[in-house]
């Protein structure tokens, strides 16, 4: 074990009960032997063997199952290299982007309807872009972290984009496959069609995920609950993009938000993500190393154009 996954490990056990990591060590124990995929040896580590045992109420056999089958999954599917292309053959067909950090360190996601090329989503298109943006969000995890944030800003949505089968889809890959990545879902700016979405579907997912879900729809609920989740600078840029994607028309640097700006607010995400993932890219490393963090696809053919 290198200094660095010993390092993790530590971070991770020094949070769990006795009990807690005597499971995590049988649980460990009873998947020994099983190879991953060869490119994606940092998935078995003991952050993934706490998720699973969360997710199954610290049963170590029906984890066990569980943590198999993902497994099997991972080999077959390799999320971990796939990049959505219908981003690439059409930048902006998903909105969906990491901008920043919470203040548990915990990536964010934020994606608004009214900036995506559509809306008619199939279950190929969706998965792909939520695993080439989720797993790439993970890799920009610090080691403390497991969990993601998403914020979804639901201006422009329609009715098109309410698709019963493609929620359920989307729920059992990441209740199956990404148990406790979940940290926070954010709605803003929802009206009543996705009111009744909502209601149709959410019987359908977890008790523990809904738990999750805030919907929020007045200005001082919404200042309280991003004052209480992000750091002013992530907090002042959400606020920003929220207001310039309700504008009519929406301005063209918005429906454009994969490409920088030269002064003003950058629809790519806040100051600190830019500078830390978007500016003095190795774009030529970047592809080579498969395990390297990506920003969203549009984001990166732009970079890779302009360079």
């Amino acid at each position: 074990m290198t200094s660095t996954n010993y390092a993790k490990r530590r971070t991770i056990i020094k949070f769990c009960t006795p009990d807690e990591q005597d499971k995590i060590a049988e649980l460990e124990k009873r998947v020994e032997g099983l190879e991953t995929a060869e490119d994606d040896p940092a998935f078995l580590s003991q952050q993934t063997y706490r998720r699973y045992l969360t997710a199954c109420d610290w049963d170590v056999s029906v984890a066990e199952k569980f943590l198999k089958a993902t497994i099997g999954w991972r080999r077959e599917t390799k999320p971990h290299n796939i990049v959505c292309t219908f981003c690439y053959d059409k930048p902006g067909y998903h909105s969906m982007r990491h901008v920043g950090f919470d203040k548990q360190d915990r990536p964010v996601l934020y994606a608004n309807f009214a900036q995506c090329l559509t809306q008619h989503n199939t279950v190929e298109d969706a998965e792909q872009h939520l695993l080439d943006i989720s797993e790439n969000a993970i890799r920009a995890m610090p080691a403390h972290v497991h969990q993601l944030v998403w914020v979804m800003d639901f201006t422009g949505m329609k009715v098109s984009a309410c698709n019963p089968r493609l929620a359920r889809a989307t729920e059992y890959l990441m209740s199956n496959h990404y148990p406790e990545r979940l940290g926070a879902f954010v709605c803003v700016n929802h009206g009543v069609l996705f009111h009744a979405f909502w209601k149709a579907v959410k019987h359908f997912i977890p008790a523990a995920t809904v738990k999750k879900v805030h919907m929020e729809r007045h200005h001082d609920k919404i200042d309280s609950l991003f004052s209480e989740l992000f750091p002013e600078e992530l907090k002042l840029w959400l606020y920003e993009e929220i207001r310039l994607n309700k504008l009519h028309p929406m301005p063209e640097h918005q429906k454009e938000f994969w490409t920088p700006k030269s002064q003003g607010h950058d629809t790519r995400g806040c100051k600190s993500y830019i500078e830390k993932y978007l500016k003095n890219t190795d774009i030529e490393e970047e592809k080579a190393e498969c395990n390297s963090y990506r920003p969203h696809p549009s984001i990166l053919a732009n970079i890779t154009k302009s360079n």
